[in-house]
């Protein structure tokens, strides 16, 4: 366990750091507004042009605390149907400069984690047309004393981790029955179970990368920019911070970055230029590394709770 390598003297340190670094935690209300302004014009294309019934947003921008520049804007939709989704997703890229934006179907969430979403989403109402009241209504909902702040952003952090987890969970079992039929199928058949074993791969990776993106902007407050970023994401996760132990070991990010650039040839070259048979070979070792990956996760979530 990573955990170990730290005296008692050093963890309890870590967890001073990043106790007190929740604890200060300034929220931009400019940013919050900006996104928020965002957040309405991408409602006021699923009302007007998708025929969307209801609007609401969930994830960081529900929640004033959690938002900075690094967040992305986060809508569910009821009405609109899963494809018509994507093509509104689409849409998007030509309103906000600044904001990621994600828009997914109600029915598309998973009822574990439909639950969830609902309760913290906030509607915005198709005549909704001032957002500096929907601001204040969050801001209303985040006016509890240092120390509980302190409580929601590790606690939000932890399910954060644990939503990822299970979605990269469910990949791997779907890809463990790619590989076995992969086995049966005919041979004219098997580019096609290679190409979502491919994609599946990369998609295990994603998962893993969100993860740690989360833990960079929750606990180190700095996502690596630039070209790079990519790799030195995975280098800042095998460092020991001011305010946290390693997250993984120096094996695990040369496993990992060797995933990494298969991962880069799945989204950027053109699938009739990739190389499938790299995709099984990487799917068959995929299981192993992420249970290693895991492991250590579930190490720092136990430094967490003890914060």
């Amino acid at each position: 366990m990573i955990t170990d390598k730290m005296s008692p003297s050093e963890l309890a340190k870590c967890r001073e750091n990043l106790r007190r670094h929740w604890q200060n935690r300034k929220v931009d209300k400019e940013l919050v507004q900006r996104a928020w302004k965002d957040a309405l014009r991408v409602a006021t294309m699923l009302y007007q042009k998708y025929g969307a019934t209801k609007v609401a947003v969930f994830g960081s921008l529900a929640e004033k605390e959690r938002f900075c520049k690094y967040s992305d804007i986060d809508v569910v939709v009821w009405g609109v149907s899963y494809n018509r989704c994507l093509d509104a997703l689409w849409e998007t890229k030509d309103l906000s400069d600044e904001f990621e934006i994600d828009i997914i179907n109600v029915r598309s969430i998973h009822k574990l984690y439909r639950e969830r979403i609902l309760n913290q989403a906030i509607s915005i109402e198709r005549d909704e047309i001032e957002p500096i009241r929907i601001i204040k209504e969050i801001g209303d909902k985040g006016n509890s004393d240092r120390k509980e702040i302190d409580k929601v952003n590790r606690e939000k952090l932890i399910h954060r981790i644990a939503d990822e987890q299970s979605k990269i969970e469910r990949t791997l079992n779907g890809l463990s029955n790619a590989l076995l039929d992969l086995e049966i199928v005919a041979e004219q058949h098997k580019k096609y179970i290679e190409k979502t074993i491919a994609s599946d791969v990369a998609e295990i990776y994603r998962g893993i990368e969100s993860i740690f993106e989360q833990i960079a902007r929750e606990a180190d407050k700095n996502i690596p920019t630039g070209s790079s970023w990519h790799t030195d994401l995975l280098d800042q996760m095998a460092e020991r911070r001011e305010k946290r132990p390693e997250v993984i070991t120096q094996k695990t990010v040369q496993r990992l970055k060797q995933l990494l650039k298969f991962r880069h040839r799945v989204n950027n070259i053109y699938r009739h230029e990739l190389i499938y048979d790299e995709a099984e070979k990487h799917a068959r070792q995929v299981d192993d590394l992420y249970e290693c990956v895991s492991e250590e996760i579930d190490t720092f979530i136990s430094f967490l709770n003890e914060t």
